[in-house]
């Protein structure tokens, strides 16, 4: 019971605690007048004043996932909340709303120090960032053995099951120019230090369920990076309740690299083309911790009851194959096994915009947004209405559709000269549901204050302010 009464609640509350952050920018700002972030965006992109800030600057933090808070979470006539594991809840009904692939993701960026400046047609920037790229992942068949058991099937396949963290410090110093007033071209190039990274993933996982005898296959591995970990041994096997912190030891996790490359084009008046490829580069991981659990297999029979008592109920044979599970995941000690490298998730933004001929103070945008690289990957379409009614105020509001349904945004940018205000949000909730039945003791005055997103579990808010000195370089219109 031990590892069911973890997993459950753990993948429960990661999904309400990470309502998404898919990536760590403003999307709704790509064509926002004045925004002196773009060149997050496309490097090629340059703000209308010289900008600084300290700890200040455009900050973001949201969740991902393609399980709803009404997938998880059910109410009752009074609207107290029960989880999809009550026997009231249908387990066909359930199950439609559960993917082959179920993810969470939490991304986060930190803006610690921006600085830019112009130089003739040039605009130069440096930015100190913390950020951390998280995903949670949970196939089909974890659901379908919660809720239905051996009663459907008798064959589970769990591969896929884990989590991956990566946070580093990331310091970005960016270039970009202006060619006769019709090309724009930006690079960026950062440098990497990592803070922790840490995951569990479960290689192959498959249960059988086909006999009086139960049987586990299994291959996982873990890794951890930080010199602040420490663990034990029980011979070779690492002892997984020995890992922790020892905040007396500092230190870099690994280092990396990466480059964004951006370019703008004034194909005719009244369209601009723009095109990036964000964070191309490498992660030099130094692997404090490294275990692994060979290809193994696990059998047992499930408990028996005489025929006079009651049927082994299914809440304990799950526990006891949770047990089994628990069992599995002990990893051999592979530290020291040296450094590791991998790609950081790399990003496409692709963008046309075309303003009004007759009012250029207003324009349309189309943005394609890829991102890929290990669990990571998505496609985003966006479309955008963007208008600039004053010299000192934006504000754009998108619509953006993905494989996980489709949602709104917005974003308004405050800019006159000497200070500039940038909020926004890429995914607008349309229904929220109350989870203040869920948390005892929650004082009545916070009772409605405690909402999620009740269809997507997609959210996410961005703020940044920051000072603007100098005279204005760009105009609404956009031009160079």
């Amino acid at each position: 019971m031990k590892l069911r009464s973890f997993l459950l609640p753990a993948l429960v509350l990661f999904a309400i605690a990470a309502p998404n952050a898919r990536s760590q920018e403003l999307e709704t700002g790509y064509f926002l007048g004045g925004n002196p972030y773009a060149f997050r965006l496309n490097p090629a992109f340059q703000s209308e004043r010289n900008i600084f800030s300290i700890a200040l600057g455009q900050t973001g933090i949201g969740a991902w996932s393609n399980l709803g808070v009404s997938t998880l979470f059910y109410p009752d006539a009074n609207g107290q909340l029960y989880t999809f594991m009550n026997e009231r809840v249908n387990a066909s009904e359930f199950l439609r709303k559960i993917g082959k692939n179920n993810r969470i993701d939490l991304d986060a960026r930190v803006n610690l120090f921006t600085l830019g400046f112009w130089a003739d047609r040039r605009f130069f920037t440096i930015d100190l960032n913390v950020r951390s790229l998280n995903a949670v992942s949970a196939p089909y068949d974890l659901f379908s053995f919660w809720k239905e058991g051996t009663e459907s099937k008798n064959s589970f396949d769990f591969s896929g099951s884990g989590f991956r963290s990566k946070n580093f410090v990331e310091l970005a110093f960016g270039w970009s120019r202006n060619y006769d007033n019709v090309f724009n071209l930006g690079v960026r190039v950062k440098g990497l230090v990592g803070i922790v990274e840490a995951e569990v993933m479960a290689e192959k996982l498959k249960l059988s369920t086909a006999s009086d005898v139960w049987e586990i296959q299994a291959k996982s591995f873990m890794n951890a990076s930080s010199p602040s970990l420490t663990y034990t041994r029980d011979g070779d096997e690492l002892k997984m309740d020995s890992i922790q912190f020892d905040d007396r030891k500092y230190g870099p996790a690994g280092y990396g690299a990466a480059l964004d490359i951006g370019a703008s084009w004034n194909v005719l008046p009244y369209l601009t083309l723009s095109a990036a490829v964000l964070d191309l580069g490498p992660m030099r991981w130094n692997r404090e911790i490294s275990g692994v659990s060979p290809e193994t297999s696990y059998a047992w029979a499930p408990s028996e009851q005489e025929e006079e008592q009651a049927a082994v109920s299914w809440e304990d044979e799950i526990d006891e194959a949770t047990e089994a599970l628990s069992g599995i995941f002990r990893f051999k000690d592979h530290s020291g096994s040296g450094a590791v490298f991998e790609m950081l998730p790399f990003r496409v933004n692709v963008g046309a915009e075309f303003r009004m001929p007759f009012y250029e103070r207003l324009s349309v945008g189309a943005l394609y947004q890829g991102r890929g690289g290990a669990s990571f990957s998505r496609h985003i379409g966006r479309l955008s209405l963007n208008w600039s009614p004053l010299n000192f105020l934006s504000m754009s509001t998108s619509a953006s559709v993905n494989k996980m349904g489709e949602s709104l945004g917005f974003a308004l940018n405050l800019h006159p000269a000497g200070i500039n205000l940038l909020v926004g949000c890429d995914y607008i909730p349309y229904h929220f549901t109350n989870m203040a039945p869920l948390i005892d003791g929650l004082p009545d005055r916070y009772r409605s204050m405690v909402v999620l997103p009740r269809d997507q579990m997609k959210l996410n808010l961005y703020i940044g302010l920051n000072l603007a000195l100098g005279h204005s370089r760009l105009d609404f219109k956009k031009e160079f």
